[in-house]
């Protein structure tokens, strides 16, 4: 294994946990620089968002392709610590599938019953329903925490452990009505973690007192169709380096999505080491 430019190696107890687990945490992936400079850009588009009446019930805001809507996201597309990752995870012939910005405001508490709501599910919209079981892992997310997410009541997403490996759907704990097992990613702003579409999980509920921000960059392998766009601007692809650029879809030939074209995929040179 080639990990070029300072990205990050997985190691073999990292491969470990996720292919058992589903899920991987890394402890500050972005330093408090970056983070600001994030945090800056979430509120500029949430302002935006809201002054346009594009928010959602109760403040919620719900942006996909978000990649698009602020300068300061691009570097989350390849970042060192985090994105070779996701290469070494499913392997070189990815791209982006999706980039999501939730924002999720501080209500009250919730009552009993609505604590017992998650809403879990797997990603890959009907792929879940429609591929025969076991399912192969074809995608992936990276979560950065823009907010800090320590606090119980914050929001944060909630995994379930061992889920990707799973037939059908989570048993369900009668004491809390999630599934058994279930965890709380609760990290501190600037910490990411990765989880597969196999993986089940939801959103929690936030009555934290400030609002929860989280960036999910989707990468899965370029024969899967993205979810949330078809082409990516061309003054966005003007600004993206050459693996950007495979990131974000740019091809010489629609065939190199499913016949891989040397040109189209520079990863794999960081990942192999070679042409």
């Amino acid at each position: 294994m080639t990990i070029q430019s300072n990205g990050t190696v997985l190691s073999d107890e990292q491969r470990e946990f996720f292919d058992a687990n589903g899920y991987l945490v890394v402890e500050d992936a972005l330093p408090p620089d970056v983070v600001a400079e994030l945090d800056a850009a979430v509120d500029e588009i949430y302002d935006l968002e809201k002054a346009a009446d594009r928010l959602e019930k109760n403040g919620k805001l719900n942006l996909r392709n978000c990649i698009v809507h602020h300068d300061a996201f691009l570097q989350l597309l390849d970042w060192p610590t985090t994105a070779p990752l996701a290469w070494q995870i499913l392997n070189w012939n990815i791209q982006m599938i999706t980039s999501h910005l939730i924002v999720l405001p501080s209500m009250s508490e919730p009552s009993e019953e609505e604590k017992r709501k998650g809403g879990y599910h797997r990603d890959g919209g009907s792929s879940s329903r429609e591929m025969t079981e076991p399912h192969p892992r074809i995608l992936l997310k990276i979560a950065y925490a823009i907010s800090d997410q320590r606090d119980p009541a914050s929001g944060a997403t909630q995994l379930v452990p061992g889920s990707n490996r799973l037939f059908g759907r989570p048993a369900i704990d009668p004491a809390t009505g999630h599934p058994r097992g279930a965890v709380n990613m609760n990290v501190k702003a600037g910490s990411a973690f990765i989880f597969e579409q196999r993986t089940y999980h939801g959103i929690g509920k936030n009555w934290s007192g400030f609002p929860r921000k989280t960036i999910f960059m989707g990468y899965a392998y370029r024969w899967v169709k993205p979810m949330d766009y078809i082409h990516m601007p061309d003054d966005l692809l003007a600004r993206a380096n050459p693996i950007q650029k495979q990131l974000l879809g740019a091809v010489s030939d629609p065939l190199s999505f499913y016949i891989p074209q040397a040109r189209d995929v520079p990863i794999k040179a960081l990942v192999e080491g070679g042409p």
